[in-house]
């Protein structure tokens, strides 16, 4: 039973969430009678808006725009090949592996993903909308400069699930070649993986190196125990801890405190400096190596402290300016990449799908064709979706 309390916390915390939501709900009352439903679930808003910048885009660059779509293709082939094999991957090691992390989920605000810390709202929405409008207008664009016309340009809403579309004339783009239909639709992902790639170029060429440029490294910490029956548990070395030392001394980062523990065994006693005190380790065995001594942490990162130049005043401004920047960056590099391989899977609602489907199309025939697609996308809809509940049941069934 949830207690009032309990919920008004939970509220309070993503209140900003709450408000968005809220203003999209207002934003399909007042819009109701522009609503286009389809499937009794999917809800399309069409508009005119960016067609004039996609007809202006794909005249003057005709040439690039071609050569660019069938250069996607061939990267949307890989992509498809490998993001498939990782799915199937990923869900035979949470079936065989112990202790295997499910490299499937839904990337939200609030949401912890390790490596990369708790999203933040505002870096999510704007990434999504950048996202969101690179892929869709690059659709467009691309049928455009094939003499595809594009009729309209709109949100879709799926439950919680705000996306984006570009609406091509679906009869027209029909009789163009095989290789002109896969160019369109290989456009979105393909302009996803080029722009997270813009993304960790500016991040690691300018934005990583200016925010260490303000910053003196001071130790790291851990968000989690691997679990409560290793060293660092039971010595009560909370996570969140800063770490700064080890065996009288001092490490500014992780990388500087895995050279010093790279020859240790299970049984070698650690002295850990820290922000709150001394503690003491006996070192247990590594699951993965047992001859390697093991503390029991996960989810690290570097800790920083902010120079006395960027601490105050004008030099602060920059310093959280930077690291918002950074900040967004690095989730923009995350979603863009995995939405952009996403949308390359086989599967009947995203780009891929289209792009088997019509190849097995003019493999099998129409009639065949399409046969064969409903059966490979309700297998890697079956694939998806247990990668995503599989953790869960797992964890509750204590498999």
């Amino acid at each position: 039973m949830f207690e009032p309390q309990s919920i008004l916390d939970f509220v309070i915390q993503y209140k900003v969430i709450f408000i968005f939501y809220i203003i999209v709900i207002l934003f399909l009352v007042l819009k109701r009678k522009s609503w286009d439903v389809q499937n009794k679930i999917i809800i399309l808003y069409r508009t005119k808006f960016g067609l004039n910048l996609i007809e202006k885009v794909s005249s003057k660059f005709r040439e690039w725009v071609i050569l660019l779509g069938y250069i996607g293709v061939g990267v949307g082939y890989v992509g498809m090949v490998v993001i498939s094999y990782v799915l199937i991957k990923n869900i035979i090691d949470l079936v065989l592996v112990p202790k295997a992390v499910s490299g499937v989920s839904l990337v939200l605000p609030g949401v912890n993903v390790p490596g990369m810390g708790i999203l933040p709202f505002w870096h999510w929405l704007l990434a999504i909308f950048v996202i969101a409008v690179v892929h869709e207008f690059s659709h467009g664009i691309v049928a455009q400069a094939h003499g595809i016309k594009v009729k309209s340009t709109g949100m879709v809403f799926l439950g919680p699930i705000i996306g984006a579309f570009v609406e091509p004339d679906e009869k027209k783009m029909g009789q163009h070649d095989d290789i002109q239909q896969y160019s369109v639709f290989a456009a979105g992902p393909f302009s996803n993986i080029l722009l997270a790639l813009v993304a960790l170029v500016l991040l690691t060429a300018i934005f990583t190196p200016w925010q260490q440029s303000m910053v003196e490294p001071n130790g790291f910490t851990f968000d989690a125990y691997y679990n409560d029956s290793f060293p660092i548990a039971k010595a009560g070395v909370v996570p969140g801890t800063i770490i700064n030392g080890i065996n009288g001394k001092t490490v500014s980062d992780f990388t500087q405190f895995s050279d010093e523990v790279s020859c240790v065994k299970p049984g070698d006693k650690l002295d850990l400096s820290t922000e709150k005190g001394s503690y003491s380790l006996i070192l247990a065995a590594n699951p993965d190596n047992p001859s390697k001594g093991f503390m029991g942490i996960t989810q690290i990162k570097n800790e920083f402290e902010v120079k006395e130049a960027y601490a105050t005043g004008i030099g602060n401004a920059l310093y959280v300016a930077v690291d918002w920047f950074g900040g967004f960056l690095r989730w923009l590099f995350l979603l863009s990449l995995g939405i952009g391989l996403f949308n390359l899977l086989p599967l009947p609602i995203v780009d891929g799908g289209r792009m088997v489907q019509v190849s097995l199309q003019r493999i099998k025939g129409k009639e065949k064709g399409n046969h064969w697609y409903g059966k490979i996308s309700l297998f890697f809809l079956l694939i998806l979706v247990l990668s995503l509940v599989y953790p869960f049941v797992s964890g509750w069934f204590g498999i």
